[in-house]
């Protein structure tokens, strides 16, 4: 048995009660705190751009945006509340970097259309998840272009949305095919619009794939091991696909890889400001007392890209290392406000800015790092453990390194269920009155009670 008729006979013959219950906790957890990210992302100006656009191309009317209430065919519903949810960059980071945002979008739309439940839905997730993360070499996507939403993701939606619409294996097959073929996205855009409608885009292909899959289209049955087959195109390079297939569900990973953000940003500042945040409240200083902050970053890191070094959006500012750590040090905290135009020319901001250094991590010194924590060089996040090291202008050098695995919102160090519910009101209340709030929380808390996903999308619509 090849490795994606293997993939795709796991898919089949895995259920419910074969997924540790850990994972479905999670897979609940983050599917919440992905729909109050979306919420709060249908303000944003993309939001706003993305549903005027979609929901002008018309078609028959399958599933709900939320909050709007219009009416889309499943793939343009699963399009739009993937770039929604990636717009504030505040989602999950997880298998193929925030996986929530395109398996929750395209499971929503799809469970809305044939009248799924939350159980299903869960079930369905958890199994996309792992999917998508068995075709990931690990290891080897840290100094790819390619955006590992827009190429892993594809396949992991697909695989989800197979699993929803209960495909046998040679429809799997064929929609993994499918998605193959799909799959794309550069991490140049990274800091524009175009990151979230690359989550969008892999949300409605992973819907198409599976639809189409299951009329009869057809595709390479061998997508994944092939010689013109979706590794070798990303990869370049010979891989153990056999190998990299057969580890899926040995063990499961969802309910120890997934991260639940606690700002809005990308994620290796959130190292960087937790480490500000702790030493300020240890060492009782405040930007005003900084000479220097350094600050290292491994040497693939998008985070020390010339763009975001003196951002000029909201969007580039997400992702530029010197602004979040300046703009830990001079608010104190950073959430939604943090990058609005007004923060971004504070005078204060600007200048604290100045005293932030990059400091770049050789190859060498990444891998050292990775031996030392027995972590592998993760990502496009540069964050390796390394401390950010902070000196006074009273000469006084204090550091605090925050090992990957181990910050607050991981499985390692969970953030904890009222954190992720009061993160989510706060994004609701953005769009939804507080009664809708309370209604939203009580019903999309407990997802694997819900019974029918069309009833339970009307509480989230205002």
């Amino acid at each position: 048995m090849g490795p994606t008729e293997y993939l795709a006979t796991w898919i089949v013959s895995t259920g419910y009660e074969d997924v540790p219950p850990e994972a479905r906790r999670v897979a609940q957890e983050t599917c919440f705190d992905c729909l109050g990210v979306i919420l709060a992302g249908s303000g944003e100006p993309l939001g706003n751009i993305i549903t005027s656009y979609i929901g002008g191309l018309g078609g028959k009317p399958e599933a709900t945006v939320v909050p709007s209430g219009q009416r889309l065919p499943a793939c343009s519903a699963a399009l739009v509340h993937g770039a929604m949810g990636d717009a504030l960059d505040y989602n999950d980071s997880s298998a193929f970097a925030h996986a929530a945002t395109i398996l929750f979008p395209a499971l929503l739309a799809l469970a809305e259309k044939v009248g799924a439940s939350g159980r299903d839905l869960v079930e369905a997730y958890v199994i996309g998840h792992e999917a998508g993360e068995a075709v990931t070499p690990r290891g080897k996507t840290s100094e790819s272009p390619f955006l590992k939403m827009g190429v892993f993701g594809r396949i992991g939606a697909a695989a989800a949305c197979s699993k929803l619409l209960k495909l046998d294996r040679r429809q799997v097959q064929m929609a993994l095919g499918i998605a193959g073929s799909m799959a794309g996205g550069l991490n140049h855009n990274i800091g524009t619009m175009t990151k979230p409608l690359d989550a969008g885009l892999a949300a409605r292909d992973g819907v198409m794939a599976a639809e189409l899959a299951a009329k009869g289209w057809t595709a390479g049955e061998c997508i994944i091991e092939h010689p013109s087959g979706f590794v070798e195109a990303f990869f370049g390079e010979e891989q153990d696909t056999q190998k990299l297939v057969e580890r899926v569900g040995k063990p499961f990973r969802t309910q120890d890889i997934v991260t639940i953000k606690k700002y809005p940003c990308g994620l290796a500042n959130h190292y960087t400001i937790d480490a500000l945040r702790e030493l300020m409240q240890e060492h009782g200083f405040d930007y005003r007392d900084v000479e220097v902050v350094e600050v290292p970053q491994a040497y693939f890191s998008h985070y020390i890209d010339p763009i975001y070094e003196r951002p000029r959006t909201g969007l580039h500012a997400k992702f530029s290392m010197r602004y979040n750590a300046a703009a830990a040090l001079v608010l104190g905290k950073v959430d939604i406000d943090t990058f609005s135009e007004q923060c971004i020319r504070d005078p204060r901001i600007r200048e604290t800015m100045d005293k932030v250094r990059i400091r770049v991590l050789s190859k060498w010194e990444v891998s050292y790092a990775g031996a030392e924590l027995r972590w592998p060089a993760g990502g496009t996040t540069g964050a390796t453990g390394s401390p950010v090291t902070v000196r006074l202008k009273n000469g006084q050098t204090v550091s605090k390194a925050i090992p990957p695995g181990g910050l607050l919102g991981s499985q390692k160090s969970p953030w904890g269920f009222e954190n992720i519910k009061s993160k989510f009101e706060t994004n609701a209340r953005l769009v939804l009155t507080e009664p809708e709030v309370r209604e939203a929380v009580q019903v999309w808390s407990g997802l694997e009670q819900i019974r029918d996903i069309r009833e339970a999308i009307k509480c989230v619509v205002a």
